[in-house]
């Protein structure tokens, strides 16, 4: 090989080898996705709620442990508070009742979460505006029929001004999640009326968790109010009856029966062995006296 062959295969060799850490290095920063809510509960108590995660292969992965900075104001920059994610990826803010937060002419409040970054994690800031609104709901039966009244209205100059032309969630709490049992679209003059379905089971005493609310709303977010009530069917649940199975505690007999003949005769072929050598042994020390 010639002399300026090799200088020239050594050269990229060397090359290779440097800048290999440096894209090695790149693949390492991470671009985390960021997203804010708001909430607003039955009580009127209100919270922020950061998610920070990222995607690898396709698959959504929390980070856990991040410093996560809360602002409010007109210019999203008036420190709220620094909260760390759990390892769900979530920061969680209250919101105490007795902030006054500062409001925009148009009545919006403005907030913003941010996450400053670090040597492998890039910072990233997300903004929401949100107007306050009220929600009630009234319950009330008459002849049998079970009613639901929603009403919602955001604060004015003037008064309060009605919601009109926007839909609320009705749901009932089910085991792992909400079941909706309707839709409230509000009128001109920010109210809905529905009939609530009579066939849901309840509790044993019959009681139903009603949940109106605002889901992910563009400008009013995450609001909702609950209420209590017996609309529900008596429902009792025994507990089961005890059998044997293969995913229970107790097997079933057949296998308890089969699984102790197999361990009889294994042991009995060990015992017939220590038998059958001892009687060998003996039999040699007879045959050696003779």
């Amino acid at each position: 090989m010639k002399k300026g062959t090799y200088i020239i295969i050594t050269g990229l060799i060397f090359l290779s080898g440097i800048t290999y850490p440096v894209f090695s290095q790149d693949e390492k920063i991470i671009s985390p996705y960021i997203q804010l809510q708001y909430f607003k509960d039955s009580d009127d108590l209100r919270s922020l709620k950061t998610t920070l995660t990222y995607s690898h292969d396709r698959i959504e992965i929390p980070l856990a442990g991040m410093s996560i900075s809360f602002y409010s104001g007109d210019t999203g920059r008036e420190l709220l508070g620094t909260v760390s994610t759990d390892e769900k990826g979530v920061a969680r803010f209250e919101l105490p009742q007795d902030q006054d937060l500062p409001v925009k002419n148009d009545g919006l409040w403005i907030f913003r979460t941010e996450f400053s970054g670090n040597d492998t994690i890039e910072a990233v800031v997300s903004d929401l505006s949100i107007k306050d609104v009220k929600l009630d709901m009234v319950l009330s039966e008459a002849d049998s029929v079970k009613t639901i009244t929603i009403t919602a209205f955001t604060p004015g100059n003037d008064g309060d001004i009605p919601v009109s032309e926007e839909v609320v969630m009705i749901y009932v709490p089910r085991m792992f999640s909400l079941l909706p049992v309707g839709e409230a679209w509000l009128n001109e003059k920010g109210s809905a009326s529905l009939e609530f379905p009579t066939d849901l089971p309840g509790d044993p005493e019959g009681n139903l968790t009603i949940i109106a609310k605002f889901e992910e709303h563009e400008t009013f977010g995450n609001v909702e109010r609950a209420s209590q009530q017996k609309w529900g069917i008596p429902s009792v649940n025994p507990a089961p009856v005890a059998h044997r199975a293969l995913w229970t505690k107790t097997p079933p007999m057949w296998m308890i029966i089969t699984l102790s003949i197999l361990l009889t005769g294994v042991w009995g072929h060990y015992l017939f062995a220590i038998i059958s050598l001892i009687i060998i042994k003996r039999e040699s020390k007879k045959q050696k006296k003779l």
